[in-house]
């Protein structure tokens, strides 16, 4: 057997086993049935070897397939008779030594072999050494069972040559309930139009171009057309020879086999429905994280630290006086809570409310339902049975992930410096102020005027100490703007973060667990 087609035979089987290990409400009972059904046979018919290629004749009741089967035997094997139903059993010519195992395999009574080969054949019959040819009882018999019996067979072996009469061809059940269900095979089927002596040469001709229109329509625009008379003994010859080709080149059994298989594959990925184009990437993810966000209060924490750190800040940097008079307004954060600043985000915190939850679960619930929508129904409750699992415990998990955030901040560098420079120009600017108190005093109660330098002094330090005040303070209350709304900024980020992880740990992750199995699946059967 081809290599590369039992290769891609294995590859396939696996993906159809994978399916069929998905929960039962993933595939259909008739699906799931005929899959289990095609893997048995396909590994019971690999198992058989590639010494004999299976060939049935199978037609309708008065097509002539089984004289046709006669000629190309060149024996009187398979009964021909006036009453119809003739044909009650398969009946079975071998050409070669064994064999058996694989007729076996096809239920073929042992009554119904024969091994064509005798020694006055010479080499006439080599070529065909390794051909089990099969008559196949009437699809059309008024006998079920002989129906069934060829229904069964057609799908066990490697080739069909579908025998037509010119009375026939253009049966509708033949073409609906065969030719267009096995189109997948078109490749290892052939159409014999039989009986042509009963047809002029133009008869000939029209009834075999029309026999080619309709099997263009049915899907079978490869499939080999010939013409046959068991009578005249036309179109014996080239029948022999595509069957000798065939089993010369020892790929039927894979080739039909690889096309039972990728027609599987299509059936089941119907069932399966398209999987989602970016599952990485899910629409509306970032609504989503910006939604549960809001519901935790990121926004009013990062507010809060930002307040915090104005006022701690200041009362660093800012004017002495000016921070010492604002030492007892409320601490927004631990000291209003009697806690420490470790415990700002617990203290900081919003209750999620029930409307905001509602929100979140809506916003999932939509995230979700678009995400899966090319899903069919089971996997989009599976969907939906990680997203309730999820919203059960909305509230505390949200709460849980944004308290764990480890928010707090060292103080700058620059806080120190700032508060050293208030200090010692706080303290310049009061030196200078006594000294021009002093001086003025000493001037008006003094016999004699001080010294210029004094008064340059004094003036001199104060000034400095104004202007030094000034200075430090503006740039100070620049610094202290910038750097709250960095604090704010980070906090911000690193609790969207948070937020982000528990979003997709408790809503993306499991759905994308779902949309991975599915993708997996659909896959496999590529």
């Amino acid at each position: 057997m081809n290599s590369s087609a039992q290769t891609e035979i294995r590859r396939l089987a696996e993906g159809i086993r994978h399916s069929l290990s998905l929960s039962a409400d993933k595939l259909s009972g008739d699906v799931r049935t005929d899959a289990q059904k095609l893997l048995g046979r396909a590994e019971d018919r690999l198992g058989l070897g590639e010494d004999f290629t299976v060939v049935a004749f199978a037609g309708s009741t008065g097509s002539g397939k089984s004289s046709l089967f006669n000629a190309v035997a060149g024996l009187e094997i398979a009964r021909v008779g006036v009453r119809r139903p003739t044909t009650s059993r398969p009946t079975a010519c071998v050409w070669g030594q064994g064999g058996n195992d694989v007729l076996d395999w096809l239920r073929v009574p042992e009554r119904s072999r024969t091994w064509r080969e005798s020694a006055l054949d010479g080499d006439d019959q080599r070529r065909l050494h390794g051909l089990i040819l099969l008559d196949l009882p009437d699809h059309d018999s008024t006998a079920v069972e002989h129906r069934v019996e060829s229904d069964r067979l057609v799908g066990l072996v490697d080739v069909v040559f579908w025998v037509v009469d010119p009375q026939k061809y253009a049966d509708f059940s033949l073409h609906a309930d065969y030719l267009t269900e096995l189109a997948e095979n078109s490749a290892n089927m052939v159409v014999v139009l039989n009986q042509i002596d009963k047809l002029s040469p133009e008869e000939q001709k029209a009834a075999t171009d029309h026999l080619r229109h309709l099997l263009n329509e049915d899907g079978l625009s490869d499939t080999n057309v010939r013409v046959s008379s068991a009578v005249t003994r036309e179109g014996i010859p080239e029948i022999r020879s595509i069957l000798a080709d065939t089993v010369d080149t020892k790929d039927a059994a894979a080739e039909r086999l690889l096309a039972d298989m990728q027609a599987m594959a299509k059936r089941i990925r119907k069932e399966l429905g398209q999987p989602v184009a970016a599952p990485d990437e899910l629409p509306g993810a970032s609504r989503l994280v910006e939604t549960m966000s809001d519901a935790a209060g990121v926004d009013a924490v990062a507010q809060t630290v930002h307040d915090d750190y104005l006022r701690r800040a200041y009362r660093k940097t800012g004017y002495p006086v000016l921070a010492w008079m604002q030492r007892n307004t409320p601490d927004p954060l631990g000291a209003k809570h009697g806690q420490g600043r470790d415990e700002l985000v617990q203290a900081s915190v919003p209750a999620t409310t029930k409307a905001q939850s509602s929100h979140v679960r809506l916003m999932a619930h939509e995230l979700i339902t678009e995400s899966v929508s090319t899903m069919p129904r089971a996997w989009q409750n599976e969907a939906a049975e990680a997203e309730k699992r999820s919203t059960a415990e909305l509230s505390e998990t949200l709460d849980s992930a944004v308290t764990a955030v480890d928010i707090t901040r060292q103080n700058p560098a620059w806080w120190s410096l700032a508060n050293a420079a208030q200090i010692v120009f706080f303290v310049a600017t009061i030196i200078g102020v006594i000294g021009i108190i002093a001086s003025a005093l000493i001037a008006a109660i003094g016999s004699g005027a001080l010294p210029a330098w004094c008064w340059i002094v004094s003036i001199g330090v104060f000034v400095i100490g104004v202007i030094g005040s000034l200075v430090t303070s503006l740039m100070a209350r620049s610094a202290r703007s910038r750097g709250a709304n960095e604090a704010a900024a980070e906090v911000d980020g690193r609790l969207r973060e948070a937020v982000g992880r528990v979003a997709r740990s408790s809503y993306l992750d499991p759905v994308k667990v779902v949309i991975g199995e599915h993708r997996k699946a659909y896959e496999l059967l590529g």
